[in-house]
C-alpha cells in the first residue's frame, strides 16, 4: 500500500508506456515470423511470374560488364527506364543472390515488408518489382520529415527517385511541407543536396552518355513492353 501511494501518476503513466511499447515489439516479431510463414507458403505453391526480373537483371549484367550508355542496356520488357540507383541497388541483390529468382524471394528478403497484403506479396515476392526498394526508400523519407531531418529525408527521397521515378509523384506536397517548415535558403540547400544525389548516382552515364542516360532514365513517355 505504501509503494502504491508513492506512485505518481507520471509514474504510473510511463509504465504503461513501457509496458505498450513491449506488446507492440512481441506484436511485431511475431508479425515478422507470421509473414516470413506465409511467404514461404506463398513461394511453394504460387507460380512465379515472370516479368521485370529476368529483365532487371539483364540490364544490370550489362552495367556490371561496363556498359555506360543507358540506349544499349536492355532486357526483356525493353531499355533501361530507370536512374542509376537502380542500377546499384539491383548489382547488389544480383550479388546476394546470383541472379536467381528463389533467392531474391526468400524471407530474409522480404521480412523488411511487413504487410499480409495480397498486392504487397504479389508484387514483392512474385514478381520482384523495383518498387519495393523506392516505396520503401520513399517511406524512410516520410519518417525522416515527421521529426524535421529536411536535409536528410530529401537526400533519401532522391536516392528513392533514383531508384524509380514515379516516387516524384510525392514532390508537390514535400515542396510545401518544406516551404512551410524551412526558409527558402533551407529549401534551395535542401533541392541542391538531392540535386547532387542524383549527379553522383549518373555520374558514370553522365560523362559517357549523358544524352541516352536522360532520355532513358527520366523518359516521360516510355511504353511497357510485355508480352502475357
Amino acid at each position: 500500500m505504501a509503494e502504491l501511494a508513492q506512485q505518481t501518476p507520471l509514474s504510473i503513466s510511463q509504465g504503461v508506456r513501457n509496458r505498450n511499447a513491449r506488446i507492440v515489439a512481441y506484436c511485431v516479431l511475431l508479425l515478422l515470423l507470421a509473414d516470413s510463414l506465409l511467404i514461404c507458403a506463398i513461394i511453394a505453391h504460387v507460380p512465379y511470374t515472370k516479368i521485370d526480373w529476368d529483365a532487371y537483371m539483364s540490364q544490370v549484367t550489362g552495367f556490371i560488364g561496363g556498359e555506360r550508355n543507358y540506349a544499349e542496356l536492355r532486357g526483356d520488357t525493353g531499355p533501361l527506364v530507370y536512374p542509376a540507383g537502380f542500377l546499384y541497388f539491383y548489382s547488389a541483390f544480383q550479388f546476394l543472390t546470383g541472379g536467381a529468382v528463389f533467392p531474391a524471394q526468400l524471407p530474409w528478403w522480404a521480412l523488411c515488408l511487413l504487410c499480409l497484403s495480397k498486392r504487397v506479396h504479389s508484387i514483392f515476392v512474385l514478381r520482384l518489382f523495383n518498387d519495393c526498394v523506392a516505396v520503401a526508400l520513399a517511406h524512410a523519407t516520410i519518417a525522416l520529415l515527421l521529426y524535421e531531418h529536411w536535409y536528410l529525408g530529401l537526400i533519401v527521397f532522391s536516392v528513392a527517385v533514383s531508384v524509380k521515378m514515379n516516387v516524384l509523384l510525392y514532390a508537390p506536397s514535400l515542396l510545401l511541407l518544406m516551404l512551410k517548415g524551412m526558409s527558402i535558403r533551407g529549401v534551395l540547400s535542401a533541392l541542391s543536396a538531392a540535386a547532387l544525389v542524383q549527379v553522383l548516382f549518373g555520374f558514370p552515364f553522365l560523362i559517357s552518355y549523358p544524352f541516352e542516360y536522360i532520355s532513358k532514365a527520366f523518359d516521360l513517355g516510355r511504353v511497357f513492353i510485355h508480352f502475357w
